[in-house]
């Protein structure tokens, strides 16, 4: 039998305890995925928000304090049967075009707040002062109106000024500066 020198030796050892180390770690990810994939299953009924890669946010912020003086301000007018509501049910695009970082996000969770739980946030390229509310649909969008400062109801679709499609969007809300939250 061939008498391995001490080097070789070593790195046939080091070799071995790498393949056992990497072995373990797949087990580990594979019983973590396993186990979120199961969780998430449980939480199918929560409000869906999602938030595209060019929105920009701010790193480990959150706004809770300027978040509850606003839905303050807000939700005295919010008694609605939201069954009835032409809004219910569709997908929305909220677009800030303010220079409030994080702004499209916190109205995508107003919204969620309020029932409307197919949301999305991402930013709008031209500076709007109010905002504007269009609605692929005629007659869609109306109940949105109540939550904003003065916003306008449009009917037609948004193709300029936002970096995704918007094809799959029932509603594109545009924050102006009238609802940036006074900042």
């Amino acid at each position: 039998m061939k008498k391995q020198s001490a080097v070789g030796l070593f790195f046939s050892i080091l070799l071995k305890t790498v393949v056992i180390i990497l072995g373990l770690a797949i087990i580990a990810f594979g019983i973590f995925f396993i186990i979120k994939v199961v969780k998430s299953d449980k939480t199918d009924n929560s409000p869906t928000t999602t938030v595209s890669d060019n929105v920009l946010t701010e790193a480990g912020a959150h706004d809770d304090l300027l978040y509850e003086t606003a839905t303050e301000a807000t939700e005295a007018p919010i008694q609605q049967d939201l069954a009835s509501s032409t809004s219910y049910n569709k997908n929305i695009l909220v677009l800030n075009s303010t220079e409030v970082i994080g702004l499209a996000g916190r109205w995508c969770k107003r919204l969620n707040d309020y029932g409307y739980t197919y949301t999305t946030a991402s930013d709008f390229d031209t500076p709007q002062e109010t905002t504007r509310i269009i609605a692929k649909e005629e007659g869609v969008g109306a109940d949105l109106v109540q939550y904003f400062n003065g916003a306008g109801l449009e009917t037609g679709t948004v193709t300029e000024g936002v970096s995704i499609s918007t094809d799959e969007f029932d509603i594109v809300i545009i924050i102006g500066t009238a609802d940036d939250d006074g900042q």
